[in-house]
């Protein structure tokens, strides 16, 4: 049906300038809307303002129902870009040409605002999408960089293991990386390297006395976990714990990337840490079975063999020490006190513990010149004051002679426990006459308390027979008294104090000395039973 029909001639349809006026208003207005419901409810309250209009919602474009006494008309608005809208209005009479010349006009304006609002929607939708874009490249970008950043950090420290770098090389790099000072703690908490601008601070371990929980926590976190001023990354590969990596972080500066190159950090030192633990196990095994074999009794050539293989050097003179330390202290914990100072002072031993026939006792073959009283301090400041004893054994100038060593090493060590004062050290080869009254003492220990205190005038005696031994027996067995020693031996006085001045000078003993005299006394008795008769 047209839009203009011939109007019924019993109602005046002119619009009126008021309605005009309302209409105009609402088109402006339709303009300003950005809903499309809005828009559309607009037209249809400017529809009554033309005439008897209404609308008649459709299902559908087509299939509209006519009816002869019922003026209607389709109407198709279409924004090109939202799903089309279909109305129908209805009127009981066909509108006038000026009714249809501002139903035409509204719905001209209708479909302009919804063109309008689309386009709005449309530019809206679009600026937002742009909007969403632009973040989710800034988000790509700070991914990215963050992604080259720690990318960077790992071909630094990949690089660093392709070199087999220590853990102070470690400690350096993470130093380097993240600008805080870095700390490596061993299992019990003490300090191995400290990397920083600043000397290392007066030390406290990890956690203080809470140490236990803070590792606990630490690794049940399995990341970085930061305790007080520190970031504390614990190394542990297994279950075995085996040192912490921290930052020392103060001023709370530490990003997010520092702790990734903590962790990183922290991988390497495990591995280095392990393949160090490993090493140190298999040499510490070895060095235990060479040992043990030296004070058992091997030969020259094999013990040389294995020493060298070991990084042992045992051409020079070496002598047997053994320790022990009070009934409550294991010598698990000897061995471990023993091994620290070795590393704190660069030396070495081979260590041997858990001797099925010296249980407790602390065996260790060292080099003869090693200064026994500074091992001895060094146990007593970490195993505490406790009485210990240190028994030291005879030079040995080949691998041969350690199991004589250690004999004496243990009876040296058993004869000061004996004694008054059982804490300290107790050299064989300066027991002196306890070496004879000893219940372990033999005829051959007799024999070599003689050679060591009257060797030097035996020697003289043999090579220019003279009576120098002799001289010295009668002299000691006067008292020391000149007259009397010179009228025994039917000589005269000063060919008695040349005799005593050689003396002197081929022992090198002063026999002004209680000690010394009693000693030589001793050897002098000794000599005579062993000669079977007195010396003349």
């Amino acid at each position: 049906m047209d839009l203009e029909a011939a109007p019924d001639p019993r109602v005046d349809h002119t619009p009126r300038a008021t309605n005009l006026s309302a209409i105009v208003a609402v088109t402006a207005h339709m303009h300003d809307c950005g809903n499309r419901d809005e828009i559309l409810a607009l037209l249809v309250e400017a529809l009554p303002e033309l005439g008897p209009f209404t609308v008649e919602p459709v299902s559908a474009l087509t299939g509209e129902r006519h009816d002869d006494d019922v003026w209607r008309h389709r109407v198709l608005l279409d924004d090109s870009w939202s799903r089309p809208v279909s109305l129908t209005l209805r009127a009981d009479y066909p509108p006038t040409p000026v009714q249809a010349t501002l139903l035409e006009l509204l719905i001209q304006h209708t479909g302009s605002a919804l063109r309008a609002a689309s386009l709005r929607s449309r530019a809206a939708t679009q600026e937002r999408q742009l909007r969403e874009a632009a973040g989710e490249i800034t988000a790509l970008g700070a991914r990215a960089a963050r992604l080259e950043e720690e990318a960077k950090i790992h071909t630094t420290f990949g690089r660093l293991a392709a070199t087999g770098a220590d853990e102070t090389a470690v400690a350096e790099t993470l130093h380097q990386v993240t600008g805080l000072a870095v700390g490596i703690e061993d299992a019990f908490g003490n300090l191995r390297v400290w990397v920083g601008p600043d000397k290392a601070p007066r030390y406290r371990k990890t956690g203080g006395g809470n140490r236990v929980d803070v590792l606990r926590r630490a690794a049940m976190e399995s990341r970085p976990l930061r305790h007080d001023n520190r970031i504390v990354q614990i190394v542990r590969p297994g279950q075995t714990l085996l040192g912490v990596l921290y930052l020392s972080d103060p001023e709370h500066r530490a990003t997010d990337l520092d702790t990734v190159a903590l962790e990183f950090a922290t991988t390497m030192l495990a591995v280095d840490m392990s393949h160090r633990r490993s090493l140190a196990e298999t040499e510490a095994r070895l060095s235990r079975d060479l040992g043990a074999d030296l004070l058992a009794g091997t030969d020259d050539a094999s013990a040389y063999s294995r020493a060298d293989a070991l990084g042992y050097d045992l051409h020079t003179p070496q002598r047997v020490l053994v320790v022990q330390w009070g009934p409550d202290t294991p010598v698990e914990s000897v061995a471990e006190a023993f091994r620290r100072h070795l590393t704190s002072t660069d030396s070495s031993a081979l260590l041997v513990h858990g001797n099925e026939h010296r249980t407790g006792i602390l065996a260790a073959v060292m080099d003869a010149k090693t200064d026994v009283n500074i091992i001895f301090t060094a146990l007593e400041k970490s195993l505490g004051p406790a009485v210990g004893v240190v028994g030291v054994g005879s030079e040995c100038p080949s691998p041969s002679g350690l199991p004589d060593s250690y004999t004496h090493a243990i009876r040296a060590l058993e004869i000061r426990k004996q004694s008054l004062s059982p804490r300290g050290v107790a050299l064989f080869d300066e027991l002196g006459v306890y070496r004879i009254l000893d219940s372990h003492s033999s005829t051959g220990d007799v024999e070599a308390f003689v050679q060591e205190w009257l060797g030097p005038l035996l020697d003289y005696d043999r090579e220019h027979r003279s009576t120098m031994t002799a001289t010295l027996a009668q002299y000691l067995e006067c008292g020391g008294k000149y007259d009397e020693t010179a009228q025994a031996l039917r000589i005269h006085r000063s060919t008695l104090r040349y005799r005593m001045s050689r003396i002197h000078e081929l022992t090198g003993r002063d026999l002004r000395s209680v000690d010394t005299r009693l000693n030589l006394h001793l050897a002098s008795r000794a000599l005579q039973v062993l000669a079977g008769g007195a010396s003349g």
